[in-house]
């Protein structure tokens, strides 16, 4: 690879934007936008993927292209958290999300992050935004949740350092996200810009403690948030805060990697100082990398305001040097390792035929089943099942829209009645038809957002002797619900969890996971 002191300054703006693109192959476009812009480095979703194999050949032509025209290898990045987070789909890579692990042992973290390394690294992915170091200490937060290790900042540290140690074992990038802590909230930035009020000594006593651990461990990323700390900075979100990203975490913690924005088309900046100013506020403020990762028209507007700001003196070629020579240093050492796992293999996909992954997988999704409270399952006479049609719950999730869990279970036990309800509606009619049966099982979905289904629960609830619920993604459902329930968790919504649940039903697995999270009613008024 090119030498810092090879690179041109076009190329050089290039290093330090992360951009996505819309299909599946790569296109005239943006190969056009590659030579013309010098883009060094991408993001791939869901719409990117169709299937291993053709998401093989699009890394290739990425790392073929942007090799020739500009001599560097890219960095190629991934939201593949696991749970709900999930872009590559294949039965291998659907990992079980943050809180499925932590209600299992930690050590299934480093399991799961080894295995993260390899499938990506096959893939010629080099960059994983994940794990969240979030701690979710606020049940009502709309993006994080589930997709937190705990409530609790040791839960959180022990098995997000578990997941990094496994997925940079293996040479993979991990991303330590969203500093300094995005788990309090109750706006998505995706949506708006939260605002909190803490201050520095509250980050330091709670959000800040897992960030702390994985720079310790030697984590190569840090992801900041699109969230303003008012006592640290007032004005600016982390993403753009120089307080917060070179006073605390470069100088405070001692953080010498990588540092990336969230994705800078977020409502939070995009619908406030606009995405190409957000850039260069961020690169301003100490951020390496911005995620530009949805519109063409501001990507290649960020790149051209950078040019602008450096002619104005905004940000000096000693800075953008500085940012470009801890990014060659984190690529050359990835560069190493994908020579031997992809770039000079022909069967980087052979790794994927082994299936004993998927039941590594699916052993640590059912060991996560949880007993929350009160009486444990008794299936005894005429057996009813109520569940939904799921749907995605917030902009970063993919999959359990329109999953239907009444198929599946008619499918895998058809001794078991079944009656589908609807998850935002009540219904009278349902709840009489629930007398005709001795059990009844309740597969609850956010319940915690849906008053009108809480209502119906409790009131099943009140009706029925033998009256269960399961949660299937969401177990801040719990608090929802009178204290009487009979109530078991799972933390996602997938295959997975899915195949967990029929085990549980034909009494194949017993509930054997601990409550990774509190679950009490005295700071929390019930929804219904």
């Amino acid at each position: 690879m090119k030498d810092i002191r090879d690179l041109s300054v076009e190329e050089k703006l290039g290093q330090l934007l992360i951009i996505g693109f819309n299909e599946p192959v790569l296109t005239d476009e943006i190969r056009t936008m590659i030579h013309d812009y010098k883009f060094g480095n991408f993001i791939l979703f869901s719409r990117n993927i169709k299937s291993l194999q053709q998401l093989e050949k699009l890394t290739r032509d990425l790392h073929d292209v942007v090799m020739r025209e500009i001599g560097i290898m890219p960095f190629i990045a991934i939201d593949q958290e696991g749970g709900m987070v999930v872009k590559i789909m294949n039965k291998a890579t659907f990992y079980p999300g943050s809180m499925t692990l932590a209600a299992t042992k930690v050590e299934n973290a480093n399991i799961i992050g080894h295995m993260m390394g390899k499938h990506l690294m096959s893939l010629g992915i080099n960059v994983n935004f994940a794990p969240s170091l979030d701690i979710n200490n606020n049940p009502k937060n709309p993006i994080i949740g589930i997709r937190s290790y705990s409530d609790n900042p040791n839960i959180v540290s022990q098995f997000g350092v578990n997941l990094i140690k496994g997925m940079q074992d293996e040479d993979l990038i991990a991303t330590a996200k969203h500093f300094p802590g995005h788990g309090d909230v109750e706006i998505d930035s995706h949506l708006s810009l939260p605002i909190l009020p803490y201050d520095k000594k509250r980050l330091y006593d709670m959000e800040l403690k897992p960030f702390k651990e994985a720079i310790n461990n030697g984590v190569k990323n840090i992801m900041c948030a699109h969230i303003i700390f008012q006592k640290v900075d007032e004005e600016n979100p982390a993403t753009l805060s120089k307080n917060i990203i070179q006073g605390i975490l470069r100088k405070e913690l001692n953080y010498d990697g990588l540092i990336t924005s969230d994705c800078m088309e977020m409502k939070a900046i995009s619908e406030g100082i606009t995405t190409p100013v957000g850039v260069i506020k961020g690169l301003s403020a100490g951020i390496d990398l911005a995620c530009v990762c949805h519109t063409k028209e501001r990507q290649i507007n960020s790149i051209n305001m950078i040019k602008q700001a450096i002619q104005d003196h905004l940000i000096t070629l000693e800075e953008i040097n500085s940012k470009i020579e801890r990014i060659l240093k984190y690529k050359t050492q990835v560069y190493s390792a994908m020579n031997k796992v992809f770039f000079n293999s022909k069967g980087s996909l052979d790794i994927f035929n082994d299936n004993h992954q998927a039941k590594i997988i699916q052993s640590i999704v059912d060991s996560s089943l949880t007993y929350v409270r009160r009486k444990k399952l008794e299936l005894k006479g005429k057996i009813i099942l109520y569940g939904c049609k799921t749907s995605i719950s917030n902009a970063c999730e993919d999959i359990a829209d329109n999953t239907s869990i009444i198929e599946f279970v008619s499918k895998e036990i058809p001794s078991v009645y079944t009656q589908e309800y609807k998850m935002n509606e009540y219904s009278e009619e349902l709840i009489k038809k629930a007398k005709e049966y001795d059990t009844i099982i309740f597969i609850s979905f956010n319940a915690f957002t849906e008053p009108l289904q809480a209502k119906m629960i409790n009131e099943l609830n009140q009706s029925c002797s033998n009256f269960y619920v399961i949660s299937i993604r969401n177990p801040y459902d719990y608090l929802s619900l009178d204290e009487n329930i009979n109530y078991y968790t799972l933390y996602e919504c997938t295959p997975n969890s899915l195949r967990s649940l029929i085990k549980f039903l034909k009494g194949e697995i017993n509930a054997v996971g601990k409550l990774p999270i509190v679950l009490t009613r005295h700071s929390y008024q019930k929804i219904c």
